[in-house]
């Protein structure tokens, strides 16, 4: 066998780990889901930024002890919500995947056939000009 067809195996031998599938980590979410809960966060937080705004407005409300607690309560999660915003809005958004599982499994089943294609043909074309010699 040719030193040159020996070199070719050991170059993709060396060069297999570097083409392995990175996986992403199992906590974070699809984009999708992280949008869709800050615009549920929004929404809720200007539903209750309205509630309180007509608890304050109304003075038979913002008299009695309950109004109050209301307020209180209302004010209590809106602080929490908008936490909850800043934290949403301050995490690094994850890049989208360029490709889902089953088109990277295509991919990968596509550059093996590929390979074992060229690797054919570099293998057998020594073999059909030694052929004809004999």
């Amino acid at each position: 066998m040719r030193q040159g067809l020996l070199s070719l195996p050991l170059v993709l031998m060396l060069a297999s780990p570097l083409l392995q599938a990175e996986q992403a980590p199992a906590a974070q979410g699809p984009i999708v889901d992280t949008t869709d809960r800050q615009a549920e966060l929004e929404d809720r937080l200007s539903e209750n930024l309205q509630q309180r705004q007509t608890l304050k407005e109304s003075p038979d409300v913002t008299a009695s002890a309950a109004g109050q607690a209301q307020l209180a309560r209302l004010r209590q999660e809106n602080h929490r919500l908008r936490l909850q915003l800043e934290e949403l809005q301050a995490r690094p958004q994850a890049e989208p995947q360029l490709l889902n599982d089953q088109q990277q499994w295509f991919a990968v089943g596509g550059g093996v056939g590929v390979l074992g294609f060229l690797l054919g043909v570099l293998t057998t074309r020594g073999r059909r000009r030694r052929q004809w010699l004999n």
